[in-house]
């Protein structure tokens, strides 16, 4: 059966600390008789979120029991990797859990705006969910989009209109809604006002989903409708989440599957010293301006600064040195093996070649595909797959991840520009306050 959309009708959503009140004027049970349910094991301290729904696009049953609030980014991998763990829910839990969506666009993301504004213009035509698999799959430039509405058989001039009137509104309050509650990166979820962080494994989902059914079926027992039990079980919610202390802003960070794109400073305040011995490198030594950069092959964070580091030396002819340092994070399958295949270019005296074009690499990326590049780029192939088999190619690129440990640099894109740190995917400009800060 395919999944139901509604739109939420009710309170337009009141941007930054405004509240919302209930309109069940009956008393609500108290906290305890709510959560009698223990929390499982493992899962945060049990607390509760006041996250308002009106108005948010939704899939399920508006009587569910359970409702899962989804903050998302189209362009965010760990949003893509959550929403087949929605899906998977959806299935298990039927009509007991509704999914509703609040599109978070990161500024770091330059499609996730575009791909948000396509899926709430979808959603008036009740093609939301069909939208959204489509820009999950991917691409998300204009073209693409333009393809998916038609694919999907909306009305074109309406779908353009709503994206740039109502479907804009409604975005800028879902990022009211995200200013409001202290959201700041994605995927962020809150089950019944519980919150979850990041692309978390389904077990997490489960035990949350479980509690908050308990504490369901408990306000059902004292009469409240289904319909009614979201916000009751919201009621008297904390208002907004508690910054974690060590937020160092925008990246694509390791552990957590979240992307964060906080406010924080993305330029350090001092000045650091990087092991550069043995890394790869280009420009002359003497340059006033050096790079370093930890990446990771499989990010797309990664790929798309590179366009910006090189734009940074056209603007800076002779006077910028880059070095570049590895970073594959443990998430990505393919980060190490295209790590080996750059280190085993630089044998060959072609490390910046084999570098830009493993950024470019799309489709399948096997041994076969390593191999076409190396002999594209005229290596000596039999040579190139025994360096690939080489533990010392290993013991280079783990050098470089524990000079990142002892950085405390645990998310890549990260650059340190003349010893200043620089993290996430930011503009030209970003790199010239760094080099212009005392």
């Amino acid at each position: 059966m395919r999944p139901i959309i509604v739109l939420l009708a009710g309170l337009a959503l009141t941007p930054l600390g405004c509240s919302h009140a209930t309109t069940d004027p009956s008393p609500a049970p108290s906290p305890a008789s709510v959560a009698s349910a223990e929390l499982p094991a493992g899962l945060p301290a049990a607390k509760t979120y006041r996250v308002p729904v009106d108005g948010l696009p939704a899939v399920g049953d508006p009587r569910a029991l359970v409702t899962i609030v989804a903050f998302t980014d189209y362009q965010c991998p760990y949003c893509r990797r959550a929403e087949a763990t929605l899906t998977q829910l959806r299935e298990s839990y039927g009509g007991q859990v509704r999914i509703v969506v609040v599109e978070k666009p990161l500024p770091m993301h330059d499609r996730a705006r575009p791909a948000a504004l396509a899926a709430l213009a979808a959603s008036n035509q009740g093609a939301y969910d069909l939208m959204r698999a489509r820009l999950y799959a991917g691409p998300l430039d204009d073209s693409a989009i333009a393809q998916a509405a038609s694919d999907i058989g909306l009305d074109s001039r309406r779908f353009d209109a709503d994206r740039a009137g109502v479907a804009a509104e409604a975005l800028t309050r879902s990022e009211a809604l995200a200013e409001r509650l202290g959201v700041r990166g994605t995927p962020t979820f809150f089950i019944n006002g519980r919150h979850i962080v990041g692309a978390q494994p389904i077990e997490t989902f489960h035990s949350m989903i479980d509690e908050r059914l308990a504490a369901a079926r408990a306000l059902l027992a004292t009469g409240v409708r289904p319909e009614d039990v979201y916000a009751r079980s919201i009621t008297g919610g904390a208002e907004r989440v508690d910054e974690p202390a060590d937020d160092k802003g925008p990246d694509c960070g390791e552990g957590d599957g979240e992307c964060k794109g906080g406010d924080a400073p993305v330029i350090g305040d001092t000045v650091e010293t990087v092991p550069t011995d043995q890394a790869p490198s280009r420009g002359t030594a003497r340059a006033s301006i050096t790079i370093v950069e930890f990446a990771d092959y499989q990010c797309p964070f990664c790929a798309r600064a590179e366009a910006t580091v090189h734009a940074f030396e056209q603007a800076h002819p002779g006077d910028v040195r880059i070095v570049f340092k590895n970073l594959p994070l443990p998430f990505h399958d393919l980060a190490r093996p295209m790590a080996k295949a750059a280190v085993a270019a630089d044998a060959q005296g072609h490390f910046w070649e084999m570098h830009d074009r493993l950024f470019a690499l799309t489709g399948t990326v096997d041994r076969a595909a390593l191999d076409g590049v190396a002999r594209s780029l005229g290596l000596d192939v039999g040579r190139f797959d025994r360096d690939l088999e080489d533990p010392s190619l290993d013991a280079r690129i783990d050098a470089d991840v524990a000079d990142a440990k002892a950085l405390g640099v645990n998310g890549t894109p990260t650059f340190f520009v003349n010893g200043r740190r620089v993290v996430g995917a930011q503009p030209a400009s970003t790199f010239e306050k760094a080099i212009a800060k005392r």
